[in-house]
Parts: C-alpha cells; sequence; structure tokens
C-alpha cells in the first residue's frame, strides 16, 4: 500500500518535471540565463591568438557566437573561423566559403530547465558533463564559479549567470585560453544576427 500511495504522489511530479522544447519553455518566460541579453568579447591567447564575440537575447536561448583563431599545429599553421547560431534547441554551424551549414539538436538546457532555476541549471548542466567545481574567482569584478574537467578537451571553465567567462581547452598539444575582456548588458541587437542566410544549404 505504501508502495502504490509513493507512486501517486510521484506521478504529478513526472509530468511537472518532464522534459519539453525551448520553444514551449520561451512561451511560458522561463529562462536559460539569468541575463536577458548582453554582448561578450574576448582575447584568446596560450598557444593560439584570436578574438571570440557572443550576443545573446531572449534569457540565452537565442545566441551567436563568433570566433576567429590562429595557432600552429604539427608544424602548418592554421586558422580556424566558427560563426554559431544558437536558436532554442538547435545549433546552426555556418560556412561561410561554400554558403552551407549543418545542424545539431542540443536539448541538455531544455530538458531541465522547466524545473530549475537559471542558477541552478548551469551547476546542473556543468556537473552532468563531468564538472568539478573549485573555489570561486574574480574576473572583470564578476564573481564566477570555477568549474575543472578532468580528461577532457575543455579543461576548466569560469562561469557567471551561467554565461562562460574564461575558458581553457587543449587543441591537440596546445593549451588555448578564452578571456572576456569586455560585457555589455541589456543590448539590443539586430535580428538579422541569428538569422540563417536563405542563400545557405544544409550539408548533410
Amino acid at each position: 500500500m505504501k508502495t502504490f500511495i509513493h507512486f501517486l504522489f510521484l506521478i504529478p511530479f513526472l509530468a511537472f518535471s518532464q522534459a519539453r522544447t525551448a520553444e514551449e519553455l520561451r512561451a511560458q518566460n522561463l529562462k536559460k540565463y539569468s541575463l536577458e541579453s548582453a554582448e561578450i568579447n574576448y582575447t584568446i591567447t596560450g598557444d593560439a591568438e584570436g578574438e571570440e564575440v557572443m550576443v545573446f537575447t531572449d534569457y540565452g536561448w537565442t545566441s551567436l557566437r563568433q570566433q576567429t583563431m590562429t595557432f600552429e599545429l604539427y608544424g602548418i599553421t592554421r586558422t580556424q573561423d566558427i560563426y554559431e547560431i544558437t536558436d532554442g534547441d538547435f545549433v546552426y554551424r555556418l560556412n561561410p566559403e561554400d554558403s552551407t551549414y549543418k545542424v545539431r539538436k542540443d536539448v541538455k538546457w531544455s530538458q531541465q530547465a522547466s524545473y530549475k532555476t537559471p542558477a541552478q541549471l548551469s551547476e546542473a548542466i556543468l556537473f552532468a558533463i563531468g564538472g568539478t567545481q573549485q573555489s570561486d574567482s574574480l574576473l572583470m569584478d564578476k564573481k564566477c564559479q570555477v568549474w575543472t574537467f578532468e580528461g577532457k578537451a575543455i579543461q576548466e571553465l569560469w562561469v557567471w549567470n551561467g554565461v562562460v567567462l574564461k575558458r581553457k581547452a587543449k587543441l591537440g598539444d596546445k593549451q588555448i585560453v578564452t578571456t572576456a575582456t569586455n560585457i555589455k548588458l541589456d543590448v539590443s541587437p539586430n535580428p538579422i544576427l541569428f538569422t540563417l542566410p536563405k542563400y545557405y544549404n544544409e550539408q548533410k
């Protein structure tokens, strides 16, 4: 009898915590980040040189990440360009050289955002991908949670309000450090930044 009663109480919880799509969460004003919008500029140092910019709106459900990085790998100088648009559960990686894009579905945020605050959501995801939380540190007067990762390409993340402000990563035998240098909050980016060009074709 106790088991049956426990199950009855469990049913509403399961229905409440059931994963929903980002579109459903947006419609209910549920947030990915606690910040509504921002533009963040980064510099890339270590065994590489470059710059990165991230712009997001709609509490993180819509974002653009653009990166240009030059590094030497196995004696050859390479340049890596990333242009990535996130719209809800879908991430579009654009290739301007041949006007194509690849799309992947990323539901790790929307699976939990229906029953977690943005702070709880960020911590749950970092823990789920193998992170270990260390002592907090300051970057640009922002109190960041520092997370480390054993045996992964991403070695360390500094996270403020769910947003990564510093990233240490390995690329082959190279150490790449990406650090925020400027943060603008409450921005109003042009919607075209988050729009997939009509003449781009999907690369299967």
